[in-house]
């Protein structure tokens, strides 16, 4: 039992020492840890303070110096502004250009900035020197620690200040390398091109004697850059910086050039039609031609001069058979030459190009035809919106010159034609069926020529001599043309449109003459007569004379004025001469004058305006002799009125 007993008190003590041992061994362990980490934060502290030390003088990491540096600004900034609206907040403008244009001065604050900045700079400073002296402690302290450190981490402990100018000079050479790259690659780009010269052409010009496709690819390229030399682009692998060679590649590519590939891929005519054959060589020149043909259409676009005209008008003549094919391409070589034709003030030029349209209309008519006439027809409506005394003869070209060209295929013309007056007499049933304001659709050039332009293809492709005995489809367009113009016509029968009214029935008058078809224009002159134009006293005024030729609409200004007032009565003699004309050797002359004659001396007899009266009573004693001279001719014929055949002799 004692021994017993004794056993657990010895191992009670054995237990206490062993515990004894073991904690001290942990404090060693714990104390040995906290000098670790104290070391730990000695390093952390030594490499941060390194790293903004490198990162100072070296300009660190690009991307947090944009960041900090793009701070700086804005609020450099916005410290700017404030106090630029504190020193022109009480000053208004009259103030601020009374006192001229001296810079105010700046209120108290730079002090304080100022001292704020040394503050900034001396805490850096001292920054650094308790980071020296902290190195120096650890010297001290842990010997052996700071040896590793000499050993392992040199540069944690070579801690120099910072100079800011070799920060700067480190950013400026920065700076100057990044912007060497660039330069050179310019430098790259201008020594990849190849310059063209005049001695180059020539012998290109020598060799296009015996063409090669690659040798059509190089002078297409050429010609591409010299096209576009004014557009800046690096695609191009010539550069034509010569004026001579620019002129004698310019005239390689019009002249030369399409005789080279007539060449290289020779066209059959066919009943007066190129044909080109559909084989591989005309593939990869079809791909050729497709970057020649955008050159050719930025010339057209550039056109200044009649002799460049010319010259790219007949180039694109020569290629226009390898241009069939591609039925976007040639809508807009057709679009770029209507435009030409449609818009240069050069008579020269829209003979040349209207000589183009219709060369390509008869020669390829499945192809063009059809293209060329709605393109003419809406280029000219949109284009005329502008007439005056300058645009008129212009105009008046482009509606003889269309005129001709729907003669080609009357069948087609006659299809387009009828959507065309289909859509003029829409516009003007919207017009009568809408708001008061509806007139303005019709009431304008445009719709005005419009009108005028169907009347002239109408006169021209159904005049009767030119139809002889087979009557042109075209013919029963007439009937819904002289209605819309009617109806165009009364629309609004005030005085401030009978310039519009005079227009429109000179357009009827010569769709009579030509066609044969009798049209009654003269209640539409008639109806002057009852005007207050003609009928109140006018009041005289220093006006010019009215040109009713160049105008559609009288200027408020002109109304009621005895000038105006002469004006119309002069149109009206005018026009009533001229309907009467075109039936003055008509064997019913003398029943198409008599009520004419009635009614105007009846008006007479009734107006004041003694000028007017006379010129009235002229034109009745004209109509009057016309009218027994043709009495005293049927006096002498066996035939009735029914015999139709003898009528017409």
């Amino acid at each position: 039992m004692h021994d017993t007993h004794k056993a657990p008190q010895g191992t009670h003590t054995n237990k206490t020492k062993l515990k004894s041992d073991s904690t001290c061994q942990s404090l060693n362990a714990r104390e040995k840890d906290l000098h670790t980490l104290d070391h730990r934060k000695e390093v952390k502290k030594h490499n941060q303070m390194l790293a903004k030390h490198k990162s100072t003088k070296k300009g660190g990491d690009r991307d947090t110096a944009a960041y900090v540096g793009s701070e700086a600004v804005t609020e450099a900034k916005q410290a700017a502004q404030k106090k630029k609206e504190e020193i022109f907040d009480d000053m208004n403008v009259e103030e601020f250009f009374e006192k001229g244009f001296d810079v105010p001065k700046e209120k108290k604050g730079s002090k304080k900035q100022k001292e704020q900045s040394d503050d900034e700079s001396s805490s850096d400073e001292e920054e650094i020197l308790e980071h020296q002296h902290d190195l120096e402690k650890l010297a001290e302290k842990d010997p052996e620690f700071y040896k590793y450190l000499q050993e392992n981490d040199k540069g944690l402990l070579d801690f120099d200040p910072v100079n800011p100018l070799d920060a700067i000079s480190d950013d400026e050479d920065d700076e100057e390398q990044e912007g060497q790259p660039q330069a050179q690659e310019d430098d790259q780009v201008d020594a990849d091109k190849i310059e063209v010269t005049t001695a180059m052409v020539k012998d290109w010009a020598k060799k296009l004697q015996d063409p090669q496709l690659k040798l059509i690819k190089n002078i297409v390229m050429a010609f591409k850059a010299a096209v576009n030399v004014n557009r800046d682009s690096d695609e191009y692998k010539y550069a034509v910086t010569d004026p001579k060679a620019f002129q004698q590649l310019i005239l390689l590519g019009l002249k030369q050039l399409p005789i080279a590939v007539q060449k290289v891929v020779s066209y059959k005519v066919v009943k007066g039609t190129r044909t080109v054959p559909n084989n591989t060589k005309v593939k990869q020149l079809n791909t050729i031609l497709k970057s020649h043909a955008a050159s050719l259409l930025t010339l057209l676009q550039d056109i200044t001069n009649t002799e460049t005209a010319a010259l790219v008008l007949s180039s694109v003549q020569e290629l226009l058979p390898y241009f069939i094919s591609f039925r976007r391409l040639l809508k807009q070589i057709i679009s770029a030459i209507v435009t030409v034709w449609s818009t240069t003030p050069d008579v020269e030029t829209q003979i040349a190009s209207f000589a183009f349209l219709n060369n390509a209309a008869r020669e390829f008519s499945k192809s063009c035809l059809e293209s060329i006439l709605k393109q003419t027809y809406s280029t000219f409506i949109k284009n005329c919106r502008q007439t005056n005394v300058h645009t008129m003869p212009m105009i008046n070209f482009q509606k003889n010159s269309a005129a001709e060209l729907f003669g080609i295929d009357q069948t087609l013309s006659y299809q387009i034609g009828f959507d065309y007056v289909r859509q003029l007499a829409i516009h003007l049933r919207n017009s009568i069926n809408n708001t008061k304001d509806g007139y303005k659709t019709i009431y304008n050039w445009q719709y005005t020529h419009s009108l005028d332009f169907w009347s002239r293809v109408l006169a021209v492709q159904c005049n009767s001599e030119r139809e002889g005995k087979k009557e042109s489809p075209l013919r029963q367009l007439i009937y819904p043309l002289v209605q819309v113009t009617l109806g165009a016509t009364r629309l609004i029968p005030t005085a401030q449109y009978f310039p519009l009214r005079f227009y429109l029935i000179r357009s009827l008058l010569r769709l009579s003459q030509n066609t044969g078809v009798f049209i009654p224009v003269f209640p539409l002159l008639q109806e002057i007569l009852n005007s207050t134009t003609l009928t109140r006293n006018p009041k005289n005024t220093n006006l010019t004379a009215f040109d009713f030729e160049h105008n559609i609409k009288a200027n408020s200004a002109y109304l009621g004025t005895r000038v105006y007032q002469q004006g119309v009565c002069e149109q009206f003699v005018e026009l009533t001469g001229e309907f009467f004309v075109l039936y003055s050797k008509s064997i019913s002359f003398p029943e198409l004058a008599t009520p004419v004659t009635i009614s105007l001396r009846r008006y007479i007899k009734q107006s004041k305006n003694v000028k007017f009266n006379k010129q009235l009573s002229n034109l009745v004693e004209k109509l009057n002799q016309n009218a027994k001279f043709i009495e005293q001719k049927r006096a002498n014929v066996e035939f009735g009125p029914t015999n139709r055949v003898e009528k017409r002799r």
